[in-house]
């Protein structure tokens, strides 16, 4: 028995959810097709200035920039997406790094052990983006090799400000 008496279970066949407070039959939200209602006087979804989304962007359509446009090409189907996405999360992963503070309009100061996934993180990026880039060079042939890590290198160097 629930821990309040009040609580109906869904009436759709084989649902096991609580039914929202008031529908008639008393279904829950999946299955009335509509979104929970807030109470009265709350609002629903996340509050004002929250940066959930700068973090967990990845699951979001479109990946964005920091001033929340769109980034063309990092959709995520090509190979040329997948760099693009890996390049964005790792800037962002050495962006906290460098300034010791999360992103966003909020930022926090990171801890001992949000330092500690950080530089694991990041280390993890450099190396995924080490094999998408060879798998971008197997792709691209013996003719576009030199062309193609000298534009790497160029890359590289203009990211981290060192002359490669």
């Amino acid at each position: 028995m629930p821990v309040n008496p009040a609580k109906i279970r869904c009436s759709h066949p084989g649902c096991r959810a609580w039914a929202m407070r008031g529908s008639d039959p008393p279904l829950c939200s999946i299955h009335a097709g509509r979104p929970r209602q807030p109470a009265a006087g709350k609002s629903v979804g996340a509050p004002p200035g929250n940066d959930n989304g700068l973090l967990h962007g990845f699951y979001s359509r479109f990946l964005r920039d920091a001033n929340g446009h769109p980034i063309e090409g990092a959709d995520g189907t090509r190979l040329e997406g997948e760099i693009a996405i890996t390049r964005i999360a790792l800037h962002r992963a050495l962006t906290m790094l460098v300034t010791g503070s999360t992103l966003g309009h909020r930022p926090r100061p990171l801890d001992a052990a949000d330092v500690a996934r950080l530089i694991g993180l990041a280390f993890e990026g450099a190396r995924t983006i080490s094999r998408l880039l060879e798998a971008r060079y197997n792709m691209g042939g013996e003719s576009e090799s030199m062309a193609f890590m000298d534009e790497v290198l160029d890359q590289l160097s203009e990211e981290w400000g060192v002359p490669l």
